[in-house]
């Protein structure tokens, strides 16, 4: 079955369900006022942790004293606490947001004609694509092990009322996933040898270093991430843009070097391959005017040769670049599921369709 979101390879930003509106509800929900909303308006990590927010006193979450970023972190041993109202109060803030999602796969996999009507960049071969799918894999932040099992039923029982829907499938270390999906993207296996993955999301930088044999992964050392910055995407002048894509590009840069070094200084021995994924739409190495690193395309044409350029000059080695939409990255990683779809639950949907590498 022809992908119609994918042209010569590279994935269309028409592919993003984050602009999805819910028109038609569907007959049996009727606990929630959704009509009209977008997908965006219903599920992302900043709408989960207002929720975590407004109930933080009953769950015993001091907010004073834990970063907002963080909190889906803490809120998450609230689900294993010894006091059972703490610990159904969680349950059901988990339930409500799996439920919204339920919805909203619903909405894609039903294709009624009113919310047809309301995606107007999406024609009828969109809304067939998205009828002729199986499985839906979870992967992200909000899908791992203490969230997904809750959202999946949740899922579920919205999928039995209306006696439609996927097949859910959840995967271990979700959160991991584009990394994993990056090494399909290493063109050349150097023995003994480390390659340096980067992603590069809205929240967070995650880093590892890939191991790769003829036979794929031979393992993976995961470092510590770092939070994510200059990944603003609303300004009020080009001025104003340009000169955050400048701080944007420096932090970037950076954030390559020092984890170059922090390998070095822990023994490793890195290739002369960089892989990344980042959370935007980009193609050959130039990337889209959408979401907080699309201005990069004001520091180069193509980001990937201005990174290897930046880099041979700085550290006198030229590393082969290779950048990857976060979506199409983690899918990438689940090349052996047929009439699939990868969604990754972050900080907004992320979409990309497993196809083998």
């Amino acid at each position: 079955m022809r992908n119609p979101f994918i042209k010569d390879n590279f994935l269309s930003s028409k592919v993003s369900i984050n602009k999805l509106i819910i028109e038609k509800v569907p007959q049996n929900i009727i606990d929630e006022d959704i009509k009209g909303k977008s997908a965006l308006e219903l599920f992302s990590t900043k709408l989960f942790i207002e929720e975590i927010k407004k109930s933080s006193k009953d769950l015993g979450l001091d907010l004073q004293s834990i970063e907002e970023v963080k909190l889906p972190q803490y809120f998450a041993k609230c689900l294993e606490g010894k006091d059972e109202s703490i610990r159904n109060l969680a349950i059901n803030i988990v339930k409500l947001f799996g439920r919204r999602l339920g919805i909203i796969l619903l909405t894609l996999k039903k294709g009624e004609k009113e919310n047809r009507l309301k995606r107007l960049d999406w024609q009828d071969e969109h809304w067939e694509y998205w009828t002729k799918i199986e499985n839906v894999i979870l992967v992200g932040g909000l899908a791992n092990e203490k969230f997904g099992k809750i959202i999946k039923e949740s899922i579920d029982e919205v999928f039995k009322l209306e006696k439609e829907g996927y097949n859910i499938i959840l995967v271990k270390n979700p959160s991991e996933a584009a990394i994993r999906g990056l090494s399909k993207y290493i063109t050349e296996i150097e023995e003994n040898k480390y390659i340096l993955a980067l992603d590069f999301g809205q929240s967070f930088i995650k880093r590892s270093i890939i191991s790769i044999g003829k036979s794929g992964i031979n393992e993976v050392h995961t470092l510590e991430k770092i939070k994510a910055k200059y990944v603003t995407w609303e300004f009020n002048t080009e001025l104003e843009e340009k000169d955050e894509a400048t701080q944007e590009d420096q932090y970037i840069i950076d954030c390559i070097i020092k984890t170059i070094n922090l390998c070095k200084e822990s023994n490793y021995e890195l290739g002369r391959e960089i892989v990344i994924s980042v959370a935007n739409y980009i193609e050959n190495g130039k990337l889209k005017n959408r979401g907080g690193y699309g201005k990069l395309r004001l520091i180069a044409d193509n980001y990937e040769e201005h990174l290897k350029e930046v880099l041979y000059k700085k550290l006198g080695i030229e590393y082969k670049i290779t950048m990857v939409h976060d979506g199409t990255a983690m899918a990438a990683a689940f090349s052996e599921y047929p009439k699939s779809v990868c969604i990754s639950l972050g900080t907004a949907f992320g979409v990309g369709f497993p196809i083998d590498k």
